[in-house]
Formats: C-alpha cells, structure tokens, sequence
C-alpha cells in the first residue's frame, strides 16, 4: 500500500503530527489488512452483504421460533416438511457467510457465500410453495371442523412465515446476484 507521510512540527506544544495519505480505491478491512476495494471486491461489497447477512440470520433465528410456535400447535404440511427447521439453519449459515465474505473478502469466501446463498434460494422457493399449499389445506380444512376458532391463529402464522421466506428469497438471490459478479470478476483475474 502505498502512502506517504509528512510531518508537521508544532512549536507551540512541541508536538510531531504525523498525517498519512492514503490513495483513493483502498480501504481498511479486516484484521487489520488492507484489501483494495478495487475490481472483485468492489463488486461484493457494493450489494452490502453485512447488511444482508444480518437480515438472513434474523429470518432464520425468527423462522426457527415460529416454526417451534406451528409444529407445536398448528401441525401441517409445513411443520410435517421440517422447511422451518432446515431453512432456518441454511438462512443463518448463508447469512453468516456473507458476513464473512464482507468482512475478509477472501476467494474462498465469496464462493462459498454464493454457494449457500443460492442453497438457501432454493430452500426458500420451496418454503413458499409448502407454506402455500398449507395455507390453503388449513383453510380448506378449518372452515369445516370444530378448529375454526384456531384458523386464523394458524393462517396468521402461516403468513409470517411465508412473508419471511419471500423476504428470505429476495435477499439471498441479491446477494448471490454480487457474489457471482465478484466471482466471475476474480475467476477473470486468475
């Protein structure tokens, strides 16, 4: 990394002030090694996968104690499935990876970061198909038995978690979506 330092001498206190000069397109990340934010790197860390992967880990931990909520309560294709058991792991494994990823931007990270993102779209898309199908058995089958009055403590838990898996698949494909730029950025490198 190149910089230049240039002291200026104080008089008055007689202190040394030294300023260092950093050129633009390289910035402190890590444990204390520089990696420039330049090319592949840049490309992940514009899509903010801190922030993402925060956001994963978040929907996995809340899918988890919902799903604990449904299976206990509220059995169905859904909790019968386990979609909020395993879901829940790949989303907070995915998102800690992106965490990962952002915060050592190593090679390795960022493929592996893509990888899982793209695992746990897919385990989303598949959570929104069997929360569908079992809202619509629950309504179907509610509206005539003597469960009526838990129908819509079962259909509203049921939409909260199907509105996790939506919000869970839109960011674990716009993370991917950086992470297979930045990818083929240093598949180009090499």
């Amino acid at each position: 990394m190149a910089s230049s330092f240039v002291p200026v001498a104080n008089t008055r206190n007689g202190f040394t002030i030294v300023t260092q000069v950093v050129p633009g397109g390289t910035e402190q990340y890590g444990l204390g090694t520089g990696v420039s934010t330049g090319g592949p790197v840049k490309k992940l860390l514009k899509g903010e996968p801190k922030a993402l992967g925060t956001v994963q880990i978040m929907i996995g931990i809340m899918t988890f104690l919902f799903g604990i909520i449904k299976t206990v309560f509220f059995p169905g294709v859904g909790a019968y499935s386990g979609v909020t058991y395993w879901g829940s792991c790949l989303y907070i494994t995915s998102g800690a990876l992106s965490i990962a990823a952002d915060k050592k931007a190593k090679p390795s990270l960022v493929r592996s970061s893509l990888a899982m993102n793209t695992i746990s779209a897919v385990a989303a898309a598949a959570a929104i198909v069997l929360l569908s199908f079992d809202i619509a058995i629950t309504h179907r089958y509610c509206y005539r038995c003597f469960y009526r009055d838990h129908e819509g403590q079962s259909l509203g838990i049921n939409g909260v978690l199907l509105v996790f898996s939506l919000l869970e698949l839109i960011v674990s494909i716009c993370t991917s979506a950086f992470a297979c730029q930045a990818t083929d950025a240093l598949n180009a490198q090499s």
